[in-house]
């Protein structure tokens, strides 16, 4: 067996797939599928997963938990806001700038980019439609196809859990479309869990990165990398071994009385009561999620 990645021949069946949170979708589409690891490249892939399988699981669960309830002060989501804190510890945002950004659905990173930046032509790709005040946004389509979809140049692409979730067969394709979409000197903006440090390879991640992997990923397509950075890392969480031999990460939240009373409140409130309380407090708290996650930013190289 070769890598799809690499082509290299040092590939092994280390992990075990595990069925995801809608177990009858998870059971239909993702059946006897395996995770293989090259320990050459270090990263791990659904090695026997059938893309139509893939485009019919995200298609059967689109309903579940569907809101359009109006989020609140969106340009200050926590996920989002942390992650553009970080992207503009390293890289300025410049009028004009043109942005794709793959799967945010029912929000994105548009609100909270407009905090630094006014001036951004936006475009996306997700079944859902972004429902928000903003001259210059483009849907594009439903998915992104790198056979066939046209990508617009565009100065950055944020991508942000997204990239674990791409068709293993399409991962080549899709980095060299991104890679000439992106205007001399573009950016390319990556979140994902660090599904390898807490032993979470579920339904319908299908790509597992490891820190050596990712970076080499890039470089390999030509793209210089400005920054990395791996947030709760594993020794810093601890496991539950369940009765079924799968691992689940347990993670304690450090809330007082007060604050879960004001979270279960604040929809009541008037919104610059709400507004005060909810920028101070993701400052005093830092990133929005305890679960191990890696950020990168790289730049086209030429």
């Amino acid at each position: 067996m070769k890598c799809l990645i690499c082509k290299n021949s040092d590939v092994s069946e280390i992990y075990t797939y595990q069925m995801g949170k809608y177990l009858k979708e998870s059971n239909e589409y993702f059946k006897n599928v395996k995770v293989v690891t090259c320990n050459e490249c270090h990263i791990s892939y659904c090695e026997n997963i059938i893309r139509e399988n893939l485009d019919n699981y995200y298609k059967s669960i689109y309903n579940y938990g569907v809101n359009d309830e109006e989020i609140r002060f969106s340009e200050f989501n926590s996920r989002f806001f942390s992650q553009v804190l970080f992207y503009i510890n390293h890289v300025r945002i410049n009028e004009n700038i043109k942005v794709l950004e793959i799967g945010p659905s029912k929000q994105g990173i548009l609100p909270t980019l407009k905090v630094f930046q006014k001036k951004i032509n936006y475009y996306y790709f997700d079944q859902k439609k972004i429902k928000y005040d903003h001259k210059n946004i483009f849907k594009l389509g439903d998915y992104f196809d790198p056979l066939k979809s046209e990508l617009p140049k565009v100065d950055l692409i944020w991508m942000s859990h997204s990239l674990e979730h791409i068709f293993p067969n399409d991962l080549h394709n899709v980095l060299s479309v991104y890679y000439k979409a992106l205007h001399k000197g573009g950016k390319i903006f990556i979140e994902i869990p660090n599904d390898v440090a807490t032993k979470t390879f579920h339904v319908p991640h299908t790509l597992f990165f490891e820190k050596e992997g990712v970076i080499k990923l890039f470089e390999k397509f030509n793209f210089k990398i400005i920054a990395f950075s791996e947030i709760n890392y594993y020794d810093k969480v601890n496991y539950i071994i369940k009765k079924n031999n799968k691992s689940e990460v347990n993670f304690t939240k450090n809330k007082s009385f007060f604050v879960k009373f004001y979270l279960f409140i604040q929809k009541f409130l008037p919104d610059y009561l709400v507004k005060k309380f909810a920028f101070k407090n993701f400052v005093l708290n830092g990133p929005y999620t305890d679960k191990p996650i890696i950020r990168l930013i790289a730049e086209k190289n030429r």
